[in-house]
């Protein structure tokens, strides 16, 4: 590696913006370009694990997030409208022994504020059109900016990832044909607890999913084309935006080619049950910053795959029994849930693994 490798990030939402401050922090230059005009104003995802508020700590990010953000206190689960138990967050194992709720938008804000305080700016309509190998190194061409020669190339560009595309890296899975609903809404009169997410589950499968993203905001998340049916309390609602989506569950057969290396969704993606999808992004662009300044690259693959693949697994174990309609094991589930409310050693390794904490 020369003295200043000249290193490229493709994409600049949570997983790319960590990776340039994770190299800024670190003493390395990079550029960070996006095809994108300029930052989301959607919310898409909605929790930051204590891991993530770690590593983004030394930044200064953390310090600003936390002065946005909720500091989640539970999570309620409702069987047809009745309690079933409320898991507490303050129990994980950490300083940060919460979720943080904040809007991705407002986080990829303060991420982009902080970044140009490092000086480091992103480079809005510049989408990366080619890649290929130069030597050692590889030559990316640009559309709206210069193009060049990089040392390393982190793609960070996504779920339709064009350097995962370019490189031919295989985006082995599925998508589940099931349609889903999301929004943003304003409930004025919520009924229950504060800085508390509920999940409401049915007989019939259906289930809805709500957490506060701010003073009386939310974000409602369905099973079906309706994202507020299935969630008492929310006949107030006012919506602002929303939108459908089907889950695709997908994995990159390996995270690097040569120089360049693969992160967040453009690696994995998977159901949002468990709010893992955008912390292990961060996690991800933590690690590639980590290892280039270590000097162990080659692993990175070896490290993130196995930890991609197993939340896949199991976050997929969690969505169909959220969402099961048959009686025994919506039975099963219902007194998994109501065991698990009772007894805070169970909780436990639940807790760590959404916090990041464990794997």
């Amino acid at each position: 590696m020369s003295a200043k490798p000249k290193i490229l990030i493709v994409g600049a939402g949570p997983c790319g913006l960590t990776a340039a401050l994770e190299l800024a922090r670190r003493g390395f230059t990079a550029r960070i370009i996006d095809k994108e005009p300029g930052p989301t104003p959607l919310s898409k995802a909605v929790g930051i694990s204590p891991r993530s508020l770690e590593i983004l700590e030394p930044t200064g990010v953390t310090e600003r997030l936390l002065a946005k953000g909720i500091r989640m206190k539970g999570v309620q689960a409702r069987y047809e409208d009745r309690e079933l138990a409320t898991i507490e967050v303050s129990r994980i194992p950490h300083r940060f022994n919460f979720l943080l709720a904040l809007a991705q938008s407002e986080t990829e804000a303060v991420m982009e504020e902080v970044l140009r305080g490092l000086g480091v700016t992103v480079e809005w309509n510049a989408e990366l059109t080619g890649i290929r190998p130069a030597g050692a190194r590889a030559q990316a061409d640009v559309s709206g900016a210069r193009g060049g020669t990089f040392d390393y190339v982190f793609a960070a560009d996504g779920s339709h990832s064009r350097v995962r595309d370019i490189l031919g890296l295989g985006f082995t899975g599925y998508t589940h044909k099931r349609t889903w609903s999301i929004a943003d809404v304003v409930i004025p009169d919520w009924p229950f607890a504060e800085a508390t997410a509920m999940a409401s589950l049915h007989c019939t499968g259906d289930m809805g999913f709500i957490i506060p993203i701010g003073p009386k905001r939310f974000r409602a998340i369905s099973n079906t084309p309706d994202p507020l049916g299935h969630i008492p309390g929310a006949s107030s609602a006012q919506v602002s935006q929303s939108g459908t989506f089907h889950i695709p569950v997908r994995q990159a057969d390996r995270y690097q080619a040569g120089g360049v290396f693969l992160g967040g969704d453009a690696a994995h993606v998977h159901s949002p049950i468990g709010a893992r999808g955008m912390n292990l992004g961060i996690e991800d662009a933590h690690a590639f910053a980590q290892r280039l300044a270590e000097g162990t690259l080659d692993g990175y693959t070896a490290e993130r795959h196995p930890i991609g693949r197993r939340w896949i697994v199991l976050s997929e174990r969690m969505l169909g029994a959220v969402q099961s309609s048959n009686p025994l094991l919506i039975a099963v589930r219902n007194l998994a849930i109501r065991t698990i409310g009772r007894l805070p050693a169970l909780q436990k390794p639940m807790m760590e693994r959404i916090a990041g904490l464990r794997e």
